[in-house]
């Protein structure tokens, strides 16, 4: 008698193939892994074969403990390097008549990584039960990260180690406040948002704000409020450029984002930040593409989608927002506005990156930069520092921070370069 579990029952073939094809195509398709699974029945045996990564000792345990959940008796024989077997033995351990004919798990390394599965006749529902686990644990499991996946797709995952705080961004305080309310708060009490919607509503719904759109030029700091917002969120963010979602092959850009935010849910919650999205879905009053359409119908789709993680928010970011489509500008929930700098925003920049320089200095520099953007100011900043560094270097003097007047003959240099 083979030793599987006592209530195991042998299913037939075609519906035994059919059980282990529909357990793995999710995977193949979610994964973008082919492992080459191969099932048949042949002179009264079946066999199951598939491709797997390189074998390691952990997958050699992780097996032994699939197998031995569902299979009563079984034993590992490494018979040669690369080359390791597992066995199904009789109810009986020390009968060994026709064990052969019992299930049996082969791993080959010697060449390429691939298993082989045989017994004679039918497997039982418990031993079809350990094939598909052995294979979602080799190929999917062990080897399947969404984050590696993330950066082929073309974006860009930062983790909350590595973000700056608020005080990196000087003055916006009203824009400081509206994100800490409208974003922070929901993503870090998500619980409170959720039950006072089931206190007032007939019909439960997220009150939760699903995505945020930041409208400013470039440079005013746009990206670096989703970095934040993804570290006091304690959540990864996924940087989207738009050039990574749009691909020449036809039909793949839609099928990237689509992809993009499905990855993300299975991260259990991110901030996907989808920078100049006025690139990536343009008003449909002009002339679009239909590949283009076909991105912004993903993406209404997916902003509008009421299976998002509890932890997810999409921030869309442009610098041209009359240039958004009607239908996608309805989906964003709130419209976070980044505008230039004042004077005195201005001045706290430049302290940021010139702490040696005085107030007054400082104020003087800003109001000699007058619809200058964070970015711009951190230019003239690196420019003073270069500067100051090659005449240190030519006159051998010593090292020091450059003196205000190198940061007024940057700013002049900087203007006359535009």
């Amino acid at each position: 008698m083979d030793a599987i579990k006592t209530t195991d029952r042998l299913i037939e073939y075609d519906r035994m193939k059919e059980q282990i094809e529909t357990s793995i195509a999710g995977l193949v398709l979610k994964a973008d892994r082919d492992i080459s699974l191969t099932i048949d029945f042949q002179k009264e045996r079946t066999r199951i074969g598939f491709l797997m990564p390189a074998l390691t000792d952990s997958m050699l345990f992780d097996t032994l403990l699939i197998l031995k959940s569902h299979i009563e008796n079984i034993r590992i024989v490494s018979f040669e390097p690369g080359h390791y077997s597992f066995q199904s033995l009789n109810s009986n351990i020390f009968n060994t008549a026709a064990v052969t004919d019992n299930f049996k798990l082969d791993f080959f390394s010697i060449v390429s990584s691939r298993a082989e599965i045989t017994k004679k006749g039918n497997l039982g529902q418990e031993e079809i039960n350990a094939v598909i686990e052995v294979i979602k644990k080799l190929n999917y499991e062990s080897t399947y990260n969404p984050v590696e996946k993330l950066k082929e797709l073309g974006a860009s995952v930062i983790q909350g180690s590595t973000v700056p705080d608020w005080d990196y961004i000087a003055g916006y305080s009203d824009t400081k406040r509206k994100i800490r309310e409208s974003v922070i708060l929901p993503l870090k009490n998500p619980e409170v948002y959720d039950t006072i919607a089931s206190l007032t509503r007939k019909t439960v719904e997220s009150n939760r704000p699903k995505a945020i759109l930041f409208e400013g030029p470039p440079g005013v700091g746009k990206t670096t409020a989703a970095r934040i917002i993804a570290g006091d969120s304690s959540l990864p963010l996924v940087y989207v450029p738009v050039e990574s979602i749009m691909s020449k092959w036809y039909g793949q850009s839609s099928k990237n984002l689509a992809d993009i935010f499905d990855l993300c849910e299975e991260m259990g919650g991110a901030v996907i930040f989808l920078d100049e999205i006025d690139s990536l879905a343009g008003s449909r009053d002009q002339n679009m593409f239909e590949a283009t359409r076909r991105i912004l119908s993903v993406l209404l789709r997916k902003l509008d989608g009421i299976d998002c993680a509890e932890k997810t928010i999409t921030i869309g970011a442009t610098n041209r927002m009359n240039d958004l489509d009607s239908a996608l500008l309805s989906r964003f929930d709130q419209i976070i506005k980044f505008p230039y700098p004042d004077e005195s925003e201005r001045a706290s920049i430049f302290n940021g990156y010139a702490k040696h320089l005085n107030a007054e200095e400082c104020r003087h520099l800003g109001i000699k930069t007058a619809e200058c953007t964070g970015r711009n100011i951190k230019d003239i900043c690196e420019l003073t520092e270069r500067r100051w560094a090659r005449k240190i270097m030519t006159k051998n003097l010593e090292i020091s921070p450059p003196p205000f007047d190198y940061y007024r003959q940057s700013v002049q240099l900087w203007k006359n370069s535009l």
